[in-house]
């Protein structure tokens, strides 16, 4: 009983706080909806599988309260960075969206979504949406719990806290992001750029006609006509995404 806090206390505490600092960002889990003690529970249940399986070398309990304090910050500080990446990840879809509803001229419609505190746009949140609903029903976040697993053995618990490359790796996947978000909404962006175009020479060419009122209208429409084409395609240029975005996760933890 005296070596239960040292042996399987102390890394299922580490384990456990870093397991859930990366639920409360993960996207399934992040959302306000799912209650707290749910989550906890889930970590819980995680931490404490991983503890029993652990293979490697265990941590030492550090003989201070103030190292003990720095420890379990920094295993907080590597849940949270890697929840964030995913989320980042994950938001390239509703940036994405958000690019098409700005095309289209749906900006104004946007409503609150308490996961991100801010407001959002109508294709911006379906489009986040389905990719979330996408990536649970291929099994998405299999191949990550399995990655948060090996990130106790490439990032040691107690270990240091980062290397100078983690932030520049983070910059190189940011502007990553942002190219995908704008090659996903290119197609749309494109179309409702001709139009625009053509309706442009057409107000020069009929100068009595409306065109500010009528673009609303047919701006909306094609954009919803093209998500319903570009829909079809979605599974499987999502499911390539979702297979780059776990090689990224391996990625961003060996440059830890």
């Amino acid at each position: 009983m005296e070596l239960l806090l040292p042996n399987f206390g102390y890394p299922f505490l580490l384990i456990f706080s870093r397991l859930s600092a990366f639920m409360a960002i993960f996207p399934p889990f992040a959302w306000r909806g799912i209650p707290v003690p749910v989550r906890i529970f889930f970590a819980l249940i995680i931490s404490f599988l991983i503890a029993l399986m652990w293979q490697g070398e265990r941590p030492v309990m550090p003989v201070g309260d103030l190292s003990f304090v720095l420890a379990v910050a920094r295993e907080i500080a590597a849940g949270l960075i890697l929840g964030f990446f995913v989320s980042l990840f994950l938001s390239l879809f509703l940036m994405a969206g958000q690019f098409m509803d700005h095309m289209a001229g749906l900006t104004m419609g946007g409503v609150f979504d308490p996961l991100f505190g801010s407001q959002v746009t109508f294709i911006g949140h379906f489009f986040y949406l389905f990719a979330v609903v996408l990536f649970l029903t291929i099994n998405g976040h299999h191949p990550f719990f399995l990655a948060l697993q090996e990130s106790f053995r490439i990032i040691p618990l107690a270990g240091p806290w980062f290397s100078p490359a983690l932030p520049e790796q983070f910059f190189k996947l940011f502007a990553g992001v942002f190219l995908l978000a704008f090659q996903i909404a290119a197609p749309v962006i494109v179309v409702l750029l001709i139009l625009d175009l053509a309706l442009g020479f057409l107000s020069r060419a009929m100068p009595q006609i409306n065109i500010f009122i009528i673009s609303f209208s047919l701006k909306i429409l094609l954009a919803l006509a093209l998500l319903q084409l570009l829909l079809p395609y979605l599974e499987n240029m999502l499911g390539h995404l979702f297979a780059q975005m776990a090689a990224d996760f391996m990625l961003v933890m060996e440059s830890w």
